[in-house]
């Protein structure tokens, strides 16, 4: 298959997995100027829950550390880079989706939107884009099911997605469930760069509110979120969030990850 191109990583968490931490405009850079041979770019975002996500399980440290880009998708991890000495911003799906869109208008670059809650949710995030940004190209738009798709589901999806041939496949099934779907599928679906956004689909369809700029400042979009629905997020963020703090204290006699 040959070398697999994957950006250097700069920061290191919990000796489990490393980001590249950078600036939104060297992000959005990067993201045109990826190559997409001999298999297709992955672009992975590494907030605090995907931080604890691969601590406790290999494979999903595997997937974050073999992404072609691990953007750092969290104010803690972005303050902990700036302390470093590392300018970096935060490069979360709803902060560059919009500027990736604007820009692949200009480019002529094209889309496929892989994921939502159903294909009604699908339909309004692809209106809102074709009305947002005049002329996007969107080839095409699947909302798979809330089950493991069966191999002739998933050699289907592959096939169309090949035969349309898009610039950018955006995927929107959760984390870190999304990041082993690109990692799976980055031989099958060739010549794209394939993003996982996450609840990004959502926030641009606006069928969930985004917080406030000033408490994603203070890093207290997850209290925002844990507001908006705590039954499905407590465990993410609470539980999350003291496993993450002990876990960085544990790390500090562990070697750094590679």
């Amino acid at each position: 298959m040959g070398e697999v191109y994957r950006m250097p990583r700069n920061l290191h968490l919990c000796g489990a997995v490393g980001v590249c931490a950078m600036t939104l405009p060297s992000f959005l850079q990067s993201v045109f100027t990826l190559p997409t041979r001999p298999v297709s770019a992955t672009v992975a975002l590494v907030g605090i829950p995907a931080v604890v996500a691969a601590v406790e399980n290999e494979r999903t440290a595997a997937v974050y550390n073999t992404a072609t880009i691990a953007a750092v998708d969290g104010m803690p991890i972005v303050k902990k880079a700036r302390r470093s000495g590392i300018q970096c911003d935060r490069c979360s799906g709803p902060d560059f989706m919009g500027a990736v869109f604007a820009k692949s208008v200009l480019c002529g670059k094209t889309h496929y939107l892989y994921g939502g809650k159903n294909d009604e949710a699908l339909d309004r995030l692809r209106e809102r884009l074709q009305n947002d940004y005049p002329g996007i190209q969107i080839l095409g738009a699947y909302s798979p099911p809330y089950r493991q798709l069966t191999p002739e589901e998933d050699n289907a999806v592959c096939t169309e997605i090949n035969r349309l041939r898009p610039d950018f496949v955006w995927v929107g099934i959760g984390a870190p469930k999304q990041e082993i779907w690109m990692d799976d599928h980055r031989a099958k679906i060739v010549g794209c760069v394939m993003l996982g956004v996450g609840a990004g689909f959502d926030f641009l369809a606006g069928t969930l509110s985004k917080a406030p700029r000033w408490m994603e400042q203070c890093s207290l979009e997850w209290l925002y979120r844990l507001c908006k629905e705590p039954r499905r997020l407590w465990k993410r963020y609470i539980l999350g969030g003291v496993k993450y703090a002990c876990y960085s204290l544990a790390a500090c006699k562990k070697p750094a990850a590679r």
